[in-house]
């Protein structure tokens, strides 16, 4: 009886044990649920999709348990999250939670992106979902999720983060890597929309306000007073910022503004643009009427302008308490201002970060302005925002700029110190070195710049890259210190000789080294081209040098020491008057059979004064901001191709370039390893055509550059 008993007993066991576990099991076989509210705002409805569109991706089968039960997703402003206390209106802008109560998940946050920060942070830090770029994602195989609690909320550190890319680049993007702006590419209501600028644009608008072209002639005492004359025009001059009654011009455009900016955001469901500009022309030429000089004697430009700035929002502060006013410290109004000027605590100061070595820590010494400029600027605004560059451009655009080490330190530094927002240029991602890893560390470090960048860097290699990520970082870090140890500038508007701190033999070894990086991937053609555009800067490079590189004999015979020739029918010349400059074939160079050789074209027909006598070529330093040598000519030497010659010129041991004409716009920023620092005679090949340059020609007004050389003199 009791061996019977006892046998009844286990099998009793034994059943509502396999009971119990098929409850379990039934429980976490369960597929996970996505509930939003009943009346979901657009962007709640975007995050509850894109939630569901990657666990999806992410569970297999669905399956997505917190502690053994299936999970339920609670999106946004549901039921369930305000008997949480977690509705969005407990969450400042843009605060975020992802917060489990048993297997009910929130995922709820403030304003109009709170919720959607909240499904992305899920989906990137619990479930492995990376954005990289616009169409390029990397989502882990699928399997089994399993969150034991979940519990983590945040919210960004800056208050603007803006990336422009390019001018339509996805919103999506930006949004999914908690950036709130995405350059001129507005992000929709079911983004969130934006944290952005209302009209008429986000920078250099005095032009727009009170445009010359249209006032000008019935009020030229509202623009600058230069050499005698009122002149305006964005990039022409400034306005007259003492002109009596003009900040009341000024204030009523502006309420103008802020009502077509409200209604335009109200027509589109976003919400109503934050902040509004009101910042000098794109030029340097500011008004020296005896009002504004004693101003600006007294309160130093930047005093002047904020003097301006304050009167022209003082009124729509008061009845718009939750908007911002920017305007720019920028050219001659960089230095801060003096006699107690300050900013209005609705006046956001915009520093633009143009000195800056592009390679280099905060902390360096080569950018010691900007360091400088924030610590004496925060103790005048209240608001300060920071224009700054993640691209180079001009002839150095694309080539190797190692900064990715720096990019956390200087938006700490910066966060330390009173920057509250960023508009960063980061154009051109086909072009841009090493973009995606950068593009990562910049929206990372927007978001919390006092987070660790080593394991984000870590990750983006191992996942990014694959098997070669160690290969890539170990070059990275080579080319880093090697820009260290060899003190290079690389400015924003680098020319090529600013790259010269890679030699010959570096490049071989880059080469070698990305060689084995591509070895790793062999066979995988997505990883195959993350490695080829790794490797695209320094590759840039190497060809450039492969196409300049040759140093050719002087045509009188061999020299000791070979110069430097560089052809105008390379077309590295930089031409910036694309009206009167470009490239063209002059049968009177190179071989006439085949219409001769390229040279570039300068029209000095018409009112083209600056292309007229005296005719002037020079070498300046970029980094060091100095002419090195310069000369002019009353008349030609003679008809047809003509050496004229600067004589001996040391050039700068950093950037420089090579400019013809008194309007400096052609331009050659080429140099190679060998010529900075060096000493040398240097001169270009130039033709006088026309009768302004010979009385009774009837060929057509112009100058024509066929090479220019450096011979060495040392």
């Amino acid at each position: 009886m009791f061996r019977q008993k006892k046998r009844m007993f286990a099998t009793w066991r034994i059943a509502l044990i396999a009971t119990t576990l098929a409850l379990v099991l039934s429980g976490c076989s369960k597929q996970f649920e996505v509930r939003g509210p009943d009346a979901p705002k657009p962007w709640e409805k975007t995050a509850a999709e894109e939630l569901t569109h990657y666990l999806e991706l992410c569970a297999e089968g669905r399956q997505v348990a917190v502690g053994w039960r299936s999970a339920v997703f609670h999106v946004g402003d549901t039921a369930f999250a305000r008997s949480k206390g977690l509705s969005p209106s407990s969450f400042k802008d843009e605060e975020w939670c992802v917060k489990s109560f048993g297997r009910d998940v929130v995922l709820a946050g403030g304003g109009t992106r709170g919720t959607l920060y909240a499904v992305y942070h899920f989906l990137e830090d619990d479930c492995g979902v990376r954005w990289w770029m616009d169409g390029d994602e990397d989502v882990p195989s699928a399997k089994p999720l399993k969150f034991d609690t979940l519990d983590r909320c945040g919210k960004p550190f800056f208050l603007c983060r803006n990336i422009y890319r390019f001018s339509t680049s996805d919103p999506r993007t930006a949004i999914r890597n908690r950036l709130n702006d995405n350059g001129d590419s507005p992000i929709p209501a079911e983004l969130g929309g934006a944290f952005t600028y209302g009209p008429p644009y986000l920078a250099h608008t005095w032009d727009k306000y009170l445009p010359f072209d249209k006032h000008g002639k019935e009020h030229p005492e509202w623009y600058a007073l230069v050499g005698g004359k009122r002149i305006g025009g964005q990039n022409v001059a400034q306005m007259c910022l003492t002109c009596p009654g003009l900040t009341d011009v000024f204030s009523r455009c502006l309420d103008e503004f802020i009502a077509k900016g409200e209604a335009d955001a109200g027509a589109k469901g976003v919400p109503a643009p934050r902040i509004y500009d009101i910042s000098m022309n794109d030029n340097m030429r500011f008004c020296e009427c005896t009002n504004c000089t004693a101003a600006t004697a007294k309160y130093g430009h930047s005093g002047r302008q904020l003097n301006f700035m304050n009167a022209v929002v003082e009124r729509a502060a008061k009845e718009h308490p939750d908007l911002l006013f920017s305007t720019f410290a920028y050219y001659y109004s960089e230095p801060p201002p003096s006699n107690g000027v300050r900013a209005a605590d609705s006046v956001v100061v915009r520093l633009c970060n143009t000195r800056q070595n592009m390679a280099a820590s905060i902390f360096d010494e080569d950018n010691r302005f900007m360091h400088d400029q924030v610590l004496e600027w925060n103790k005048f605004a209240q608001n300060l925002f920071v224009w700054d560059y993640g691209i180079t451009y001009g002839k150095g655009k694309g080539y190797p700029v190692p900064n990715e080490p720096y990019i956390f330190e200087k938006f700490r530094f910066y966060a330390d110190n009173g920057v509250k927002g960023f508009l960063l240029e980061h154009e051109d991602p086909g072009c841009s070195d090493m973009y995606e890893l950068k593009y990562r560390l910049e929206c990372k470090a927007m978001e919390d710049p006092y987070q660790d960048p080593g394991p984000i860097i870590a990750d983006f290699m191992s996942r990014y890259y694959g098997a070669a990520g160690g290969k890539v970082l170990e070059a990275r870090r080579l080319l880093d210190r090697l820009r260290r140890e060899r003190k290079a500038f690389i400015t924003w508007f680098p020319t090529t000789g600013e790259f010269n701190f890679l030699n010959d033999e570096d490049l071989v070894e880059f080469e070698r080294m990305f060689g084995a990086a591509a070895e790793c991937v062999k066979g995988d053609a997505k990883l195959e081209k993350r490695v080829e555009r790794a490797y695209a800067s320094i590759r840039r490079l190497t060809e450039f040098r492969r196409k300049f590189g040759t140093k050719h004999p002087p045509e009188n015979g061999v020299a000791d020491k070979p110069f430097f020739d560089f052809p105008a029918r390379e077309k590295g010349y930089t031409l910036h008057d694309g009206d009167n400059v470009g490239y063209v074939k002059d049968p009177d160079f190179g071989d006439p059979l085949e219409g001769g050789e390229t040279v570039v074209r300068v029209k000095a027909d018409g009112d083209a004064s600056y292309y007229d006598l005296p005719f002037e070529l020079g070498v300046y330093a970029v980094a060091d901001r100095r002419g090195v040598a310069s000369k002019r000519w009353e008349k030609p030497l003679g008809t047809g191709y003509r050496w004229y010659s600067l004589g001996k010129v040391t050039l700068p041991a950093r950037s420089f370039y090579f400019y013809a004409t008194r309007k400096w716009t052609t331009q050659l920023a080429i140099s190679l390893p060998g010529m900075n620092g060096g000493t040398f005679e240097v001169k270009a090949l130039v033709k006088f055509t026309g009768p302004r340059f010979f009385p009774g020609s009837t060929e057509p007004d112009e100058i024509r550059i066929a090479r220019v050389i450096y011979s060495p003199m040392d």
